[in-house]
């Protein structure tokens, strides 16, 4: 198939398309495209998180560890953010009302680690909905490589 096919032409050698239907030609996708991306660049999901004193934003829904490893925050997370092992353990400074509910297997993940208070989550689960600030409970020197290969 050539790539200079426009819709009306590949829906014409699929058989027609149903009738009344608009084609959107080239123009128009691309018009459509570069206007996604003003929205996105604006980005109205954008939740600022204070991490260990750095500030960074995180996507909202996105959970703290996911926000900490896309900002190159180095938080451990041993077993791969499974609810599991505890490290990925964060203190909510504030704006803990800003974070989704905890799950009955993060509760119990946290009570065998003996943490038992409130304000203590497990990174890997608990999803920013709003300005929140964390401390991590296991911190680790240095920012993460930013994929540039030392030679």
């Amino acid at each position: 198939m050539s790539p200079r096919l426009d819709e009306t032409e590949i829906a014409a050698m699929l058989g027609g398309g149903p009738s009344g239907v608009r084609v959107v030609g080239a123009s128009d996708l691309r018009e459509q495209f570069v206007a996604r991306l003003g929205e996105v660049a604006a980005r109205p999901e954008a939740v600022p998180i204070e991490f260990d004193g750095r500030r960074v934003e995180a996507r909202r829904g996105a959970t703290i560890l996911a926000a900490a490893m896309k900002n190159r925050v180095r938080l451990m997370h041993v077993c791969g953010a499974r609810t599991l092992c505890g490290t990925c353990r964060v203190k909510i400074d504030a704006g803990r009302e800003n974070l989704t509910p905890m799950s009955a297997k993060e509760k119990f993940s946290l009570r065998y680690h003996l943490s038992f208070s409130p304000r203590t989550r497990l990174a890997c689960q608990a999803r920013v909905e709003g300005p929140i600030e964390v401390e991590s409970f296991f911190p680790l020197c240095g920012d993460l490589p930013n994929g540039e290969r030392s030679r």
